[in-house]
């Protein structure tokens, strides 16, 4: 009588649990779609600001090196718009990161690698307004991008734990060449 029970109790467990598995598969190929579509959004991302960072790069290159202040506000003036387009874009992407987060948190190796040259992209691109201009004629325009980053790295770290110790000597070394560039102010 035992052994029937047992049986049947294992039968029974064996019928829901194969009938639970197809559930299983498609919860996880929903949840690598996710990441994929962070994924892509990232690429995306990296794409866009790669375009903006070009025209800023293009706009400062004529421009020398610790330029008078007459053509550092100047030059600041033209990049402004662009640096606003990546905060924009900065913020974009933390909202798809945040919904990215109601689905579920999952890891792949693929967002750190993306979001590692976001960073230097980034980080390329500021210390080359800083050496052309200094950070006064531009401190108002980099501002929003700093914390829109910052706001999109803490987005992302949720869905993506431990993104931020993944990227975190990149951010430094973003917010130090500022950092330096406003003790330079002083």
């Amino acid at each position: 009588m035992k052994v029937t029970i047992f049986t049947i109790l294992a039968f029974g467990g064996y019928f829901a649990t194969s009938i639970a598995s197809p559930v299983a598969v498609e919860n996880s190929l929903e949840k690598r779609q996710d990441i994929d579509a962070i994924e892509t959004s990232l690429e995306t991302l990296f794409t866009q600001i790669q375009e903006q960072t070009g025209q800023i790069n293009a706009t400062l290159t004529p421009i020398a090196d610790a330029a008078p202040e007459e053509d550092a506000v100047a030059a600041a003036d033209q990049i402004a718009p662009q640096l606003e387009a990546i905060a924009d874009l900065l913020d974009k992407s933390a909202t798809i990161a945040k919904r990215a987060i109601l689905e579920g948190r999952y890891v792949k190796e693929d967002i750190f690698k993306t979001v590692s040259i976001i960073l230097y992209e980034l980080l390329g691109t500021v210390k080359f307004i800083l050496i052309k201009l200094g950070l006064g004629p531009v401190l108002f325009s980099l501002v929003p991008l700093i914390l829109a980053l910052v706001k999109t790295l803490k987005a992302l770290d949720k869905v993506v734990t431990g993104l931020l110790i993944a990227v975190k000597f990149i951010a430094d070394e973003l917010l130090t060449a500022v950092g330096l560039g406003l003790l330079g102010l002083l």
